[in-house]
């Protein structure tokens, strides 16, 4: 995609958040008036990144606040949180399929951090790497940090491998240079409102540049072969979603991977499960979008790998609870479903 259509994508894709006066998408979590909303619409606002579930001792009459930019090639934002439990389960990465890495420096709080390899404690002017192709729980208490939202592929055409850091507490104070990547994505952020498409680009590509940098002098390890697997094969997928003759068959021959690894890294419920999943999904996205809300179905099933209608139609009615005629309806009618969808197709767009 070239700079110029990236650049109108900066404004195009703000729909249900607001626009600065120069043109740049910004989400913010707006709290509802009934005190007893709060909780489920905070984690409706979170939930295409993590689950979120609260603590006994989390107290939500405390501020709690977010917003986000879209630079066009990657998300930056702020948050105040309270205390709560995040999580991202296999189940939950199997149905996302997201590819990008989340950095989030903390400026207060701390958090207990648990994945596959490691658990450890983050605190105060420390920043946490999180590998969203990886399970991941994060025990927080009330948190105050600025976040950057990058694809993988962005961060590895600058020679980075973020996979073996997930689950790292990096120094972003006592190192200077973790403190000039900080002080430089907090600035971007405080000045989200006053940028214009042209500065948002240039301000994605220096951060995605200061973030490569710093994250290659962290690295100890190399990411594990499977996790590589996993990426490869996720990404190939979605290159080929339209393909009907997407098979684990065809995925293996491509890739040079065998069935059995095929299975073994889509377990427990299997890559078909995985691939017909990822279609129904790309269809719902293309479903409530303007320019092709009044598409006909037989079109869009057509276009996400579907052989023929009638499957596409059963197989779309089981997943969502509607059929696929009625997506504007339902997705227009429940306006925190609606929310929710905008930072999902942000993240989904990048």
């Amino acid at each position: 995609m070239s700079s110029s259509e990236r650049g109108a994508d900066v404004s195009a894709l703000a729909a249900g958040g607001d626009v600065s006066g120069n043109g740049i998408a910004c989400l913010r979590f707006e709290p509802p008036g009934d005190p007893d909303a709060l909780g489920p619409a905070w984690r409706d606002h979170i939930a295409p990144v993590f689950a979120v579930s609260f603590r006994p001792e989390t107290d939500l009459t405390i501020p709690i606040a977010m917003r986000s930019y879209h630079l066009g090639e990657l998300i930056v934002g702020d948050v105040i949180a309270p205390a709560h439990i995040l999580e991202r389960s296999e189940a939950m990465i199997r149905q996302q399929g997201l590819d990008h890495i989340l950095l989030q420096f903390y400026r207060q709080g701390r958090s207990v951090v648990e994945t596959d390899h490691l658990t450890g404690l983050v605190t105060e002017v420390q920043c946490i790497v999180f590998d969203l192709a990886q399970p991941v729980r994060i025990v927080a208490d009330a948190v105050d940090a600025t976040n950057v939202l990058i694809p993988r592929i962005l961060l590895e055409k600058q020679g980075c491998r973020p996979d073996a850091l997930h689950g790292r507490a990096l120094d972003h104070d006592g190192d200077p240079f973790g403190r000039l990547v900080h002080n430089f994505v907090a600035n971007v952020v405080a000045c989200g409102d006053l940028l214009d498409q042209r500065e948002a680009l240039s301000a994605a590509s220096a951060i995605t540049q200061l973030c490569a940098s710093w994250l290659r002098g962290q690295a100890d390890g190399r990411p594990s072969q499977h996790q590589d697997v996993r990426i490869r094969i996720r990404r190939f997928i979605e290159a080929e979603l339209g393909n009907p003759k997407l098979t684990p068959a065809l995925i293996a021959a491509r890739l040079g991977l065998s069935r059995s690894t095929l299975y073994r890294v889509f377990a427990p419920n299997g890559i078909g499960a995985y691939i017909r999943d990822r279609r129904l999904m790309s269809a719902m996205r293309m479903l409530i979008r303007d320019e092709v809300r009044r598409a006909r179905v037989s079109r869009i099933a057509y276009a996400v790998g579907f052989s023929d209608e009638r499957t596409f139609r059963r197989a779309f009615k089981r997943r969502f609870g509607f059929m696929p005629s009625d997506a504007s309806v339902h997705i227009s009618s429940n306006r925190d479903r609606e929310s929710r969808s905008v930072l999902q197709n942000w993240i989904e767009s990048l």
